[in-house]
């Protein structure tokens, strides 16, 4: 199971630097509102499709790999957030910190549901992290695929 995540991770890692490489090299083609959205869709979606495989690996430092994947969102957020200006820049820190606490949290709350008052899940564990890890994976993919897709139209 953590080869599978530390694969899914790499996946990850791997979509976000092709999308960061596509919106860079088309930065001059978008206003700064379609920059704005962009960055602020991508950063949150990036920060957390890696912050969640990456809690699943090490789930049991919490409060360290929270530090981690808040500083791995706000470093996404910052790497895209500068390609337009300041206020994308901004925007971007933050929606890169949000979407790397919402990853670690949604990873906490999936390995052990009692935390926010649910019922125990009736999967296994290794099914629930199978089932987030390919969840944020396939959300990264959709969301780098439109961005894309609508810097081409």
């Amino acid at each position: 199971m953590v080869i599978f995540l530390f694969l899914i991770l790499a996946i990850n890692c791997l979509l976000g630097l092709w999308c960061y490489r596509g919106l860079s090299k088309a930065r001059t083609l978008f206003d700064d509102r379609f920059g704005f959205n962009a960055v602020l869709t991508s950063t949150a979606m990036t920060s957390f499709a890696l912050a969640l495989p990456l809690f699943f690996i090490f789930p049991d430092n919490f409060p360290v790999m929270s530090i981690i994947n808040l500083s791995l969102g706000v470093g996404t957020g910052w790497l895209f957030g500068r390609m337009v200006n300041g206020q994308t820049l901004i925007a971007g820190v933050f929606n890169g910190g949000i979407g790397g606490m919402m990853g670690t949290m949604a990873g906490a709350v999936a390995k052990d549901p009692s935390i926010c008052g649910l019922p125990a899940s009736a999967f296994s564990e290794e099914v629930t992290v199978l089932f987030f890890g390919s969840t944020g994976f396939i959300l990264l993919a959709l969301t780098v695929a439109l961005l894309l897709f609508a810097l081409r139209v």
